[in-house]
């Protein structure tokens, strides 16, 4: 997979452990060469180790790419895979020819192209992916946006093996279906500063112009941004607070510190084509919720409050500090949506593909 190990949750690690309950895998990943606060612990049972050191920004020169591949090869002699799954274009280069004769899956997460890059690294990307997907049994896309997105590049390459599967919320963080639903934590007003969380990668696509005019036009609201941040200069406020990724396993009781959370996204390609995660767990979290509108959201309506400009983002946190917010994330109208996305309802469903391929 693409993305390291220690890095904040995300879908290819759900995916590997779930796949792994049943079946033997293992999982190789670049080394992430950053400050140790951007990573986190993911404790996993899971056979997990990383690719050479080598900085990834190298794995196309000519020599990194064989070692890489002599690496992957020696792996594969020992595990020898029956099949090969890969969750980003960028990996297909370092793959030995011959495990291109298994059966690849290509677990397609976000639409790689949109990600920043420079014009030789696009088109070389664009290159990569058109031989991935032309080269996959199967490709499974996070978003229905995303499956259009392929369908419309490549066509025919994709026709009959193409499947959304979306993501989804953990079973540890929904905890046991006989649980007692949470009691959502009032907050009476004026009591106390309301603070709205976010977790996730705290990167360009967080609408910092949005947070950063509705805290001057609303005095007692914090914003919480809970993850790794990856762009230089981000923005300061001293009521907008940064606090690191978290790991995985704890991020409930970490939140139970917030009133509410939000999903501050600035709308683009890269954008329309995520299911974000962060959505159900944060309807598992049992908090109100206020997010950014786009198609690939909308059937999380009944449990959202969207808005789709900045005058609606303020309206409702100010109507959410004065307590006039209706709550629409409540545990009795939430549960029977998230117990039919859990990570093991998606596994499920990958079975059944892969199934197919026999």
């Amino acid at each position: 997979m693409h993305v390291d190990w220690g890095w904040i949750k995300q879908r290819p690690h759900f995916l590997a452990e779930g796949l792994a309950a049943n079946h033997d895998v293992r999982v190789l990943y670049p080394l992430v060469f950053r400050n140790h606060v951007y990573m986190t612990r993911n404790e996993t049972h899971l056979h997990h180790s990383t690719l050479l050191p080598i900085p990834w920004r190298w794995r196309s020169l000519p020599w990194a790419r064989a070692l890489h591949r002599r690496w992957i090869a020696k792996i594969a002699r020992e595990f020898c895979p029956d099949i090969i799954w890969v969750t980003h274009p960028s990996l297909l280069e370092l793959l030995p020819e011959h495990l291109m004769e298994l059966p690849v899956i290509y677990d397609c997460m976000d639409d790689a192209l949109n990600f920043l890059s420079t014009s030789h690294e696009g088109a070389l990307l664009a290159q990569l992916e058109e031989q991935l997907v032309r080269r996959s049994a199967r490709i499974l896309c996070s978003s229905a946006h995303l499956s259009d997105v392929l369908a419309s590049r490549y066509s025919s390459s994709v026709c009959g093996k193409i499947s959304v599967v979306r993501n989804a919320v953990s079973q540890k963080i929904l905890g046991n279906p006989t649980d007692k639903p949470k009691a959502i934590r009032k907050r009476l007003v004026g009591e106390r500063t309301l603070k709205i969380g976010y977790i996730g990668t705290v990167a360009e696509w967080l609408d910092f112009d949005l947070l950063l005019d509705c805290l001057a036009d609303t005095a007692d609201v914090e914003f919480h941004l809970v993850g790794p941040i990856t762009i230089p200069n981000a923005a300061r406020h001293e009521r907008l607070h940064y606090h690191g990724p978290i790991p995985h396993g704890e991020l409930v009781q970490y939140v139970d510190r917030f009133d509410a959370h939000m999903m501050p996204f600035k709308m683009g390609p890269l954008i329309e084509a995520v299911d974000p995660i962060k959505l159900y767990e944060y309807l598992a979290f049992g908090k109100e919720i206020i997010s950014i509108r786009y198609r690939e959201v909308d059937r999380f309506a009944n449990f959202v409050h969207f808005y789709d400009t900045k005058s609606e983002f303020i309206q409702l946190v100010r109507d959410l500090a004065a307590g006039k917010l209706a709550l629409k994330n409540c545990p009795e109208r939430t549960r029977h949506f998230l117990e039919e996305n859990t990570w093991h309802q998606r596994v499920e469903h990958i079975y059944e593909l892969l199934d197919s391929l026999n």
